[in-house]
């Protein structure tokens, strides 16, 4: 079983398109072909159905914490009810129900954790800085997860010190996804206020390994030291003027001459010179914070329950995607005998490669623990293999209408 330390375990092909694939692919005709398809569709509907209960569940366990909630609260007291009147233990209880089911959901949708830690190694391992400075304090946070999937490069436009008038694209390493659960301290942080009770969950796309930093609540952005010398240096600079003339003029006329005759304009001049860094300093504040939202809003793909539904769907259709792929490549292409698992992992990992671009690193004991749990293979001596089409039609049909009569997506207490 081949381990690829530069790949990835996400499958990222649209459900469909793989459906599609395997349906062209299998060479069956008729009734075969039609059960084929079915038993695909089982097998999603099946996950769907997992993850509807897991929908509805941190759901309701977000409600409470949820900062863009608009719902309406009942007049009269009902049994079971969600209260926003929860004692500190049961709030603080609800916090690991989401925060450990945020994690279990994003680890279904094959995206890994990282810490303030490994942000800091990528910004020490970068040659150049990319992006603002931005500074956030750890303290202020009460919770912090963060989970990315995929690795990729986008392009920047920068212009070198000593050219300018030319504008270079270089690529900047980046991720292509990035999640992240809050949970702010204060109630003021900085120039932002924040409800401490409220989590926030941001999902973005793209973000420069160096740029993290710039999608927490509360960041600040600090001036780099070049823009504090252009906003230092010509203070500096007409003040030492200023003093210049008065001591030349001091030589030749004596101070009380030049007491006299100088007060106002010094005032006017400090003045002048005083508002035009600080209006530098504005402006310079202005544009950079323009940049950050510009970043946010482009960057952004969903927020708070938005960002649960979002990848509950891209959870449930890597999971399908994993069987689907297992299943069909030991249906079609296995010997009679089975497979290993080894075996079985090298093939799949081939199959894609051909009708796809991009490589995987498949994930067999997952997919082997999807397999088995909905009894679609046999496994006799260390060798794998699937159950013919009848049997898996059989057994997915038993298996969807007894879920049908489990499923209780909205509490047991109905």
């Amino acid at each position: 079983m081949s381990k690829h330390w530069n790949l990835e375990h996400s499958i990222r092909v649209r459900k469909g398109d793989l459906f599609k694939l395997i349906i062209c692919d299998c060479g069956y005709l008729g009734e075969q072909k039609k059960k084929l398809g079915l038993i695909l569709e089982a097998i999603s509907s099946l996950f769907i159905m997992d993850f509807v209960k897991t929908h509805e569940k941190l759901k309701k366990v977000y409600c409470i914490f949820d900062p863009d909630s608009d719902h309406y609260t009942f007049k009269k007291k009902l049994p079971n009810l969600t209260s926003d009147a929860l004692s500190e233990t049961e709030e603080n209880c609800r916090l690991e129900t989401l925060e450990n089911g945020f994690i279990e959901l994003l680890e279904h949708a094959n995206f890994k954790r990282f810490t303030m830690d490994t942000v800091d190694s990528w910004i020490n391992k970068t040659e150049s800085f990319w992006g603002l400075k931005v500074e956030i304090k750890q303290t202020d946070f009460d919770r912090l997860v963060m989970y990315y999937r995929g690795e990729t490069f986008i392009s920047r436009k920068v212009r070198k010190w000593w050219k300018p008038w030319i504008r270079t694209t270089t690529q900047v390493s980046a991720l292509s996804r990035l999640a992240i659960l809050v949970k702010m301290k204060r109630k003021k942080v900085g120039q932002d206020f924040f409800n401490a009770k409220q989590v926030f969950l941001k999902l973005y796309k793209d973000i420069p390994k160096t740029e993290i930093t710039m999608m927490f609540p509360g960041a600040k952005v600090r001036l780099t030291p070049l823009d504090q010398s252009m906003i230092g240096y010509p203070i500096l600079t007409g003040m030492g003027f200023i003093v210049y003339n008065i001591l030349s003029v001091f030589m030749k006329v004596g101070f009380v001459a030049i007491l006299g005759l100088t007060t106002w304009p010094l005032a006017i001049a400090f003045g002048g010179y005083g508002y035009r860094s600080y209006y530098t300093y504005v402006s310079k504040r202005q544009n950079y914070d323009l940049q950050m939202t510009k970043n946010l809003c482009f960057q952004n793909l969903d927020s708070n329950a938005g960002v649960i539904t979002c990848l509950l769907d891209e959870a449930e259709e890597q999971e399908s995607r994993e069987a689907m792929l297992g299943y069909y490549c030991l249906l079609k292409y296995a010997p009679s005998e089975g497979w290993t698992s080894h075996q079985l992992d090298d093939y799949v990992e081939l199959f894609f490669s051909e009708h796809f671009e991009k490589k995987i690193d498949f994930e067999i004991d997952d997919c082997l623990d999807k397999l088995r749990h909905l009894g679609l293979i046999e496994e006799y001596n260390g060798l794998v293999k699937a159950i013919c089409l009848d049997d898996a039609f059989q057994k997915l049909q038993l298996k969807w209408s007894a879920r049908f009569l489990e499923q209780n997506a909205f509490g047991s207490d109905l």
